[in-house]
């Protein structure tokens, strides 16, 4: 395994001990989770800038790979760039290594990430089945394709005898007024199975979800582990917060008689906690009987007011989080969710025919009109740098791949929690096969992520 190398800092310099391990590990992929305004791209351009005025091993700026998510950003991120390579050429004006950087930085792979899939598909059209010719549609272009393709379907859904799983579909999931509805559930279905690399095997595995005519307990379903570990980490979230108010009670001045209602709610907490741990039966159990304490009254002026109230609100919270999770997940009994899944098995299946012949009468629609949207330019460069799939799912790269990762010495990423399961293929594609010894830089922070389906 390989050990991350941090040499000390230089003195003067003003960056955080974190900063600076973020600007100079090596040896492996690295992810630098920070929240906004803390210096993510300061210490990103900074790592691109030491990795060229390197003595040991100086790149040129042309063997990096900076992706952005706007075309300002990288447009900035090549200005931030420019400025720091002036600044060095100032303190080093003999060097023609600096001076090379500047001539090689309008080049420089720096855009974002459609930018490079479209250099990608430029360079390699000829291996795979697309017109070199293409335009990119524009939003409104698109969605006019679009509702006449999802339009046309439903009117020829219609227009079939013995349609019943279609008019039982509309029937779910519609109106009586119109079925925009049910347009926009495969409209969005179609968007997320294309976030996927392989989104025909992702609607696959939709209707497998579904199909439970073999289970007979709700614990053998697919998704209760995964679900089973979400709630805990929303428990483990609660019990935080109950423990942060049990401190508030502790504080001078604080509310002290409620520290008993918070040792008891954390007693509650920790009896949810070892449910979840058990089974899904005996957290629906544990949930139907769970609740907190009357509040013990806190009356005096001795007591702070604004203490007694941030204890509060942080019981109030941990109750909300505890009630929405009974509502959302087990208001009804577990062998409920059986029955409701093999009842909606043929709607599925039914729902997923729809979005797989939506996909393939939009994209003829587009190829017809010489189109592709963003999401193909994703598709076509993951194709030129596919080698072979695998029947697990897993990607190994093409020539035009191999031929990227030789090229490039770092991948950086920019507001990496944007990034979807395609376009972080295409980064894998192209980025050192082994993480523990990779070169993938990626910075961003989880709460400004794009929420997606």
């Amino acid at each position: 395994m390989s050990k991350l190398i941090i040499p000390s800092m230089p003195e003067g310099l003003t960056w955080t001990e974190d900063q600076w391990k973020a600007i100079t590990a090596k040896n492996q992929d690295i992810l630098v989770a920070a929240a906004a305004g803390s210096g993510k791209t300061a210490v990103l351009v900074e790592r691109i800038i030491q990795k060229i005025l390197s003595e040991q091993d100086p790149i040129n700026v042309d063997q990096l790979l900076v992706v952005t998510f706007t075309n300002a950003s990288a447009a900035e991120m090549r200005h931030r760039i420019g400025e720091a390579l002036e600044k060095a050429i100032d303190a080093n004006p003999g060097s023609r290594h600096l001076r090379k950087q500047l001539s090689l930085l309008n080049k420089a792979s720096i855009s974002t990430l459609h930018s490079f899939c479209m250099e990608v598909i430029r360079n390699y059209y000829y291996s795979i089945d697309v017109d070199p010719n293409f335009r990119i549609a524009d939003v409104t272009e698109a969605q006019l394709i679009r509702d006449e393709v999802i339009g046309e379907l439903f009117e020829e859904e219609y227009g079939k005898k013995e349609n019943e799983r279609f008019f039982t579909l509309v029937d779910s999931f519609t109106s009586d007024r119109s079925d925009a509805a049910l347009m926009d559930i495969v409209s969005s279905i179609y968007d997320f199975a294309r976030s996927n690399p392989l989104p025909d095997r992702y609607l696959q595995s939709i209707i497998q979800m579904y199909d439970v005519s073999s289970v007979e307990n709700v614990e053998e379903l697919p998704f209760i582990k995964g679900l089973l570990y979400d709630i805990e980490l929303q428990f483990e979230g609660v019990r935080e917060m109950l423990k942060r108010g049990l401190e508030v009670t502790r504080l001078p001045n604080g509310p002290s008689p409620r520290a008993e209602n918070f040792i008891e709610d954390l007693n509650v907490i920790d009896t949810l906690i070892q449910a979840n741990q058990d089974s899904w039966t005996t957290l629906y159990n544990a949930m139907q009987i769970w609740s907190f304490s009357r509040a013990k009254q806190v009356r005096g002026d001795h007591f702070d007011k604004e203490l007694v109230e941030k204890a509060q609100k942080l019981r109030d919270k941990a109750k909300k989080k505890l009630q929405d999770i009974k509502e959302e997940l087990f208001l009804r009994k577990p062998e409920s969710f059986l029955r409701d899944m093999k009842e909606m098995h043929p709607l599925i299946d039914t729902l997923v025919g729809l979005v797989q012949a939506f996909s393939i009468r939009f994209e003829q629609a587009k190829r017809e009109k010489g189109l592709v949207d963003y999401a193909d330019l994703e598709h076509y460069c993951l194709e030129i740098l596919t080698g072979e799939v695998t029947s697990q799912g897993e990607f190994s790269p093409s020539e035009a791949a191999l031929g990227f990762r030789q090229h490039f010495k770092e991948v950086f990423v920019d507001e990496y929690q944007d990034t979807n399961m395609v376009q972080e293929t295409i980064l894998k594609l192209v980025s050192e096969e082994n993480e523990l010894n990779g070169n993938l830089f990626m910075v961003g922070d989880v709460k400004q992520s794009i929420v997606r389906p």
